[in-house]
């Protein structure tokens, strides 16, 4: 029975990996024709974002800046029946849940870098104050579907020669008071 059992959970184990690099590579090769399709200037924007930082100090250290706005990232992931399948396998004899880990931190990337495209189409240089929350919901009685939201204080950094003449400015609105 245990030999039973362990070559049903390996050929669980091999199928739900052969899908989850098909998938990978769907993944990919949607996000590149995604990509491709758009506009130079959304291009720029996602190239941007890819390079921006997000931190969830209440300040950028060592740096000048000014408030833009809020930056918000949502992504919704729902589990697929091949990781519940595992899944249920597993709970009988324990370890960690692979396809929900994967599902976890994809989800949790996608909902950052969402995140990052919204503060980059605001024309900001980074994010501060980052927070992310975690939930779990779905249909009925069951929670199978998994929401990601990232949120955080967009910023623009100041150039030395711009804080130069803001505050010129305030020292002659105060020179006139």
């Amino acid at each position: 029975m245990s030999e039973l059992f362990n070559a049903l959970k390996t050929n669980v184990k091999g199928i739900a990996s052969d899908y989850q690099k098909y998938s990978q590579k769907k993944q990919y090769e949607k996000e590149k024709k995604n990509f491709d399709s758009l506009s130079e200037e959304d291009k720029q924007v996602n190239l941007m974002a890819d390079k921006m930082i997000a931190i969830t100090s209440d300040h950028y250290p060592h740096k000048d800046y000014e408030v833009i706005g809020d930056a918000f990232g949502v992504f919704v992931a729902s589990k697929n029946a091949l990781s519940d399948i595992g899944a249920s396998l597993k709970n009988v004899v324990g370890g960690e849940l692979g396809g929900y880990s994967k599902m976890n931190i994809t989800a949790k990337e996608l909902a950052v870098r969402r995140m990052k495209i919204d503060a980059a189409n605001q024309g900001a240089d980074a994010v501060i104050t980052m927070r992310i929350n975690q939930s779990a919901s779905g249909i009925g009685n069951s929670d199978n579907m998994l929401t990601f939201s990232a949120y955080g204080t967009a910023i623009k950094f100041i150039e030395w020669s711009k804080m130069y003449i803001l505050f010129k400015n305030k020292i002659k609105y105060f020179h006139n008071i």
